[in-house]
């Protein structure tokens, strides 16, 4: 199927976005470099988690096609988190089936992420929300979602490992529009959209 257009997607502001939904086999998808090939997946619980992550890899190569930068390689940290050897472009995918996303820009405060609505996200919640974002969002399973996917952004963005998403992660929704807060820092904007049953996050600054 072709790409969906992504509202978050600003080419003027250097942010470049591919959403895709998932119709076709791992095979369709693994036209990127051989470098960026992963190891088979036995077992069949694993298969969708893998068709995933291909598609997230696709959508990636074809974003660096379009801006001419084939040539960069795709590393992964020790973490196994992916990045570009380059100062100045930035990346960040995410997958839930059926539907992968990668984003880069020249922001290095880059982290995008895609939920399912009502992904068992009221029982976690507790978890990952402090008490007054709980106590705020509790009956709002729609921000509880945005919530979950906003730090998981956050997250990626700031590449620290071990940023707790209840004590360091702080969220804000202002007049319809959301704000997101590291260990008290300068509060910054948080993008998102809707479509089908999920919900797109992205940090970028």
């Amino acid at each position: 199927m072709p790409e969906i257009s992504s509202q978050l997607s600003n080419p003027n502001l250097d942010i470049h976005i591919k959403l895709w939904r998932i119709d076709e086999t791992a095979e369709f998808f693994q036209i990127f470099p051989d470098s960026w090939s992963m190891p088979p997946i036995q077992k069949q619980i694993q298969a969708n988690k893998y068709l995933e992550s291909v598609a997230a890899r696709y959508c990636l190569w074809e974003l660096m096609k379009s801006l001419g930068l084939e040539s960069l390689e795709l590393q992964q940290d020790y973490r196994q988190r992916p990045y570009l050897n380059h100062p100045l472009w930035h990346i960040s995918i995410s997958h839930s089936y059926p539907f992968a996303v990668a984003c880069i820009s020249k922001k290095p405060m880059t982290g995008i992420d895609i939920e399912k609505k009502d992904r068992n996200v009221k029982k976690i919640a507790p978890r990952f929300l402090n008490p007054t974002e709980l106590a705020n969002w509790q009956a709002d399973s729609l921000k509880l979602t945005l919530a979950w996917s906003a730090k998981e952004s956050i997250y990626k963005a700031w590449k620290k490992p071990g940023l707790s998403f209840q004590q360091e992660i702080a969220l804000n929704f202002i007049d319809e529009q959301f704000y997101g807060q590291v260990n008290s820092a300068e509060p910054f904007p948080i993008a998102f959209e809707q479509f089908d049953e999920f919900v797109i996050t992205l940090v970028n600054h």
